[in-house]
């Protein structure tokens, strides 16, 4: 059972809910609470997901933590609630493919995923025969099971620094692979590096990251991706304006960015990395006290989990799609059982293949 006393106490003082909202919320969590426990559920939820299904939830992470719990599940929790997008929740699945996989709203997409297809996947495969491709986790598992391997922004710089291959592609996004391909500067070993950008003109726009050359491949208009570049809708929004402006009217001790943002942001931020590597680069900075962080919104809530004693910033966007799942449908998920993300054998086989490779080349890390 969750320590529903203690979730309300959190949500009262760290994340400021009123009596009135707590009144009308915590009756959504004990009833949460109490199907999950009969049924013997499991909860998985984004750190952006609202502070009340992160504090509910059996595992709130990034997607690298959510995808390792789900590995580790045992055989008697049969009923998982992903309280994510839905790329995450078919990550889910294929981790678990026997196990019964929901999600509370189907229609939580993303805009990186919807930026890259297996049509587009498989051109780039037959122009670039030799290369190891490296997919985000932010793509369909249709993509992950014809990728080489798949990483996070947690262990990007270690998947394409020990996978085998050349050259080395990363897809999507463009600012994402551009800040961390950059951060590989002094780790090339010799090997090209490879970025996804765009679909240009009928042409499927590959970029060499370190000499800033870009190369062409034809693609039919009808095998093009939904969207014609892979990059985040909410971290696209950020700009330096943000950054000075808060550096001018607040004492800012502190900038963190995630490298979903433009690399002009990323080069403006003390520190660039997922939701665990900014909460680990906090705990070395006891002293800084006013921290700006550059994410989506909800990322405030394990912050302030994390460090009380600090002030957090932000210029706040949200991510659509992450809001699409709320208390009421995610216990109407949980309850009814509906919504199932379902795989065919061949993508979960292929999808699990390359995410755990992932999990082999994150452990070579030295």
């Amino acid at each position: 059972m969750a320590d529903l006393e203690q979730i309300k106490k959190k949500l009262s003082t760290i994340h400021k809910y009123s009596d009135s909202e707590l009144d009308i919320i915590m009756p959504k969590l004990e009833e949460i609470d109490r199907i999950r426990k009969a049924k013997h559920a499991v909860i998985l939820a984004h750190y952006y997901q609202i502070p009340p299904i992160q504090l509910i939830a059996d595992k709130a992470g990034d997607s690298l933590a959510l995808a390792s719990y789900a590995k580790a599940l045992p055989n008697e929790i049969s009923l998982i609630v992903t309280s994510t997008v839905y790329f995450m929740a078919e990550m889910v699945k294929s981790m678990c493919p026997g196990k019964k996989v929901v999600i509370p709203d189907p229609k939580a997409g993303c805009s990186i995923a919807d930026g890259m297809n297996v049509n587009a996947l498989r051109k780039i495969r037959e122009n670039y025969p030799k290369a190891a491709i490296v997919a985000y986790i932010n793509t369909t598992a249709e993509v992950k099971s014809e990728v080489d391997a798949v990483c996070t922004s947690a262990n990007a710089g270690a998947i394409l620094s020990n996978i085998e291959g050349n050259p080395v592609i990363l897809l999507p996004d463009y600012f994402f692979s551009k800040n961390i391909i950059t951060g590989m500067r002094n780790k090339q070993n010799g090997k090209r590096y490879l970025a996804y950008k765009m679909i240009d003109d009928g042409s499927i726009i590959m970029e060499d990251i370190l000499t800033g050359k870009e190369e062409r491949i034809k693609i039919n208009e009808k095998e093009a991706p939904l969207l014609k570049d892979g990059t985040c809708m909410v971290h696209n929004k950020f700009t330096e304006f943000d950054i000075h402006e808060y550096r001018k009217n607040n004492r800012i001790d502190v900038v963190i960015a995630h490298p979903e943002v433009r690399p002009s942001i990323a080069n403006m931020a003390d520190a660039v990395g997922g939701t665990e590597k900014m909460i680990e680069y906090l705990k070395g900075k006891p002293n800084m006290k006013n921290v700006l962080f550059i994410t989506e919104c909800d990322m405030a809530a394990p912050l302030r989990e994390a460090f009380p004693e600090k002030e957090f910033f932000t210029p706040c966007r949200f991510c659509d799609y992450m809001r699409k799942n709320n208390l009421n449908n995610l216990l109407d998920s949980l309850k009814k059982e509906i919504h199932e993300v379902n795989l065919g054998p061949e993508i979960t086989q292929g999808a699990r293949r390359s995410m755990e490779r992932m999990f082999e080349l994150t452990s070579m890390l030295p």
